[in-house]
């Protein structure tokens, strides 16, 4: 059923709200079911040792889905008869169960057709002595955003449920053509455009790291999703920060591409088909390493999708990039003040990188509360005229993220305007080419935002992260420290440079954040990928010990 249809069924949203519960619930087996008594009461913060000590996991199992493996030892392992396809895939089914009965992540469960799947992959490997692919066995996430025939593609909208998509989005299919299996879609905020995954179909996400604070979005379900280890790999979409954020947020890796990398052709989308705001929207991975995302790349990039996704560019990956030391630019704060825990990250990760022979030079973007001025106006050209129309069909409510964040109620633009607002991103972009060329540098070290991830609902300025989609450039999260009320005190000598950086500060509260991942958000030039993503992975083998 197309999204201008009418719903099959006459129902309230309250009504189809309850529907959906009971689908979704119905999705996991009884014995994968957490007793009454083993659900943690609220002032649980870490709610991932649960699995642990639940019971559901064996041994075996927690070993498959705990930190000894990210994707890619994963596929080395079933490749080499270590696993079967099976045990990865049940083991990550029952993990996943917990953690949406944890954290409420998980949107479209798809744990029976993934068992099947892996069945048949070992059938093959069985035969044949050989595997699918690169992700043979692969268990994996994917944003509710994506297509898979047979189940709904809401999109976090009343309107849509219980209306199974007829097809799979072109870049699952191919994923899947590398042996990936798929378990289940994960949770989104409603419209899209907020760093939160809350919507009245599906309901709010937690942070399994800390369940007082935002998952964030609106790949928040993903974020929340690799935090828990639901999954082996995951892939979410970034606008403006919808990757990243919630990779910070939840400690884990994430990557935005630069538009034309991995082909977008084909999901579902949250505004109009068609409509072009200026910024364009990615697909990206997240994950457990570096070396994952540049796997999840080459996989998509080998099969050549620009055969069919018109937007996808050639040859533009398949360049080796080159070993080196990159010149490091950083970025220590722009248009608001990040918080003490952020401003330490920053600062210890650009003295360690000196101290192993980088050579580390200020940046100074333009100012990012300005590109975020013109961003928030390219994002509602239509006075988000989609959402509101998707609402009023159902009868649902905007959630309170949505207004929070500011932009239910801005006006639509004229075409002059949105003329003119194009200008100014324009503006910016020549601006910031003209300060990397200033600086000289190969990769710039930033914030991910003004703050670790906040009380949920509270991450409402994107602007360390959206300045790189209006400038198309790649950027990586890589997880680094975490907030600690011994390091990082409250700054009593703070002075506001205006009012929206003390808001900014005020939230600020150090036993309330205390343990929240801080992450590292690492950017190349615009179509260099390949480079950054070899980049990233030395500064994480400097900055974190990895491999």
């Amino acid at each position: 059923m197309g999204a201008d249809q009418e719903p099959v069924a006459k129902k309230t949203w309250q009504e189809l709200q309850a529907a959906k519960a009971a689908e979704r619930n119905s999705r996991i087996p009884e014995e994968w079911k957490l007793k009454a008594d083993q659900l943690p009461s609220e002032d649980v913060v870490d709610l991932r040792p649960i699995v642990s000590s639940c019971g559901i996991l064996s041994s075996a199992e927690l070993a498959i889905t705990g930190e000894e493996y990210d994707a890619s030892s994963l596929a080395a392992a079933i490749a080499a008869g270590k696993f079967t396809a099976v045990e990865v895939v049940t083991a990550f089914c029952k993990r996943a169960a917990v953690g949406q009965q944890l954290c409420n992540m998980l949107t479209e469960i798809m744990f029976a057709d993934a068992i099947k799947r892996a069945e048949e992959l070992d059938g093959i490997f069985k035969t044949t002595g050989k595997t699918v692919g690169p992700l043979h066995g692969v268990p994996m996430t994917w944003k509710e955003c994506f297509h898979f025939k047979g189940y709904d593609s809401t999109n976090g909208y009343m309107s849509r449920v219980f209306q199974p998509a007829d097809h799979t989005s072109p870049l699952a299919e191919l994923l899947q053509a590398a042996g990936a299996v798929i378990i289940s879609k994960t949770n989104v905020p409603q419209t899209m455009l907020v760093a939160e995954a809350h919507n009245n179909v599906f309901g709010q996400t937690k942070n399994p790291v800390n369940s007082r604070l935002s998952c964030g979005g609106s790949s928040g379900g993903e974020g929340s999703s690799q935090a828990f280890r639901c999954s082996a790999l995951g892939v979410g979409t970034d606008v403006g920060g919808s990757i990243r954020i919630p990779a910070a947020c939840n400690g884990v890796y994430g990557y935005k591409p630069t538009f034309g990398v991995i082909p977008m052709i084909g999901y579902s989308y949250s505004g109009w088909t068609g409509s072009n705001t200026g910024i364009p929207a990615v697909s990206g991975p997240l994950g457990h390493s570096v070396r994952d995302l540049a796997l999840f790349t080459d996989v998509v990039r080998a099969a050549r999708p620009w055969r069919f996704d018109p937007a996808v560019i050639p040859n533009i990956m398949e360049m080796e990039p080159v070993s080196r030391k990159p010149v490091v630019g950083v970025i220590h704060a722009s248009g608001i003040t990040p918080h003490p825990p952020v401003r330490r990250a920053v600062r210890e990760a650009a003295a360690k990188l000196a101290a192993a022979g980088f050579e580390v030079r200020n940046f100074t973007p333009p100012d990012l509360l300005g590109v975020r001025d013109v961003s928030e106006q390219l994002f509602t050209l239509d006075g988000l005229s989609y959402p509101k129309r998707e609402c009023a069909r159902s009868g649902e409510p905007p959630v309170p993220s949505v207004l929070k964040i500011g932009f239910w109620d801005m006006p639509a633009k004229t075409q002059e305007e949105a003329w003119a607002w194009n200008t100014k991103k324009g503006d910016i972009q020549k601006k910031m080419l003209d300060e990397w060329q200033r600086v000289g540098c190969d990769v710039v070290l930033s914030p991910v935002g003004p703050h670790t991830a906040p009380k949920p609902g509270e991450w409402t300025n994107d602007h360390y992260t959206v300045v790189w989609n209006v400038c198309d450039y790649p950027a990586v999260i890589m997880p680094f420290t975490h907030a600690d009320p011994a390091l990082d005190p409250a700054d009593v000598e703070f002075k506001p440079m205006h009012e929206a950086d003390k808001k900014n500060q005020d939230l600020y509260d150090p036993e309330l954040f205390k343990g929240a991942p801080v992450a590292l958000q690492i950017v190349g030039p615009r179509l260099g990928d390949k480079q950054l993503l070899k980049d990233a992975q030395l500064l994480d083998s400097v900055l974190n010990g990895t491999a």
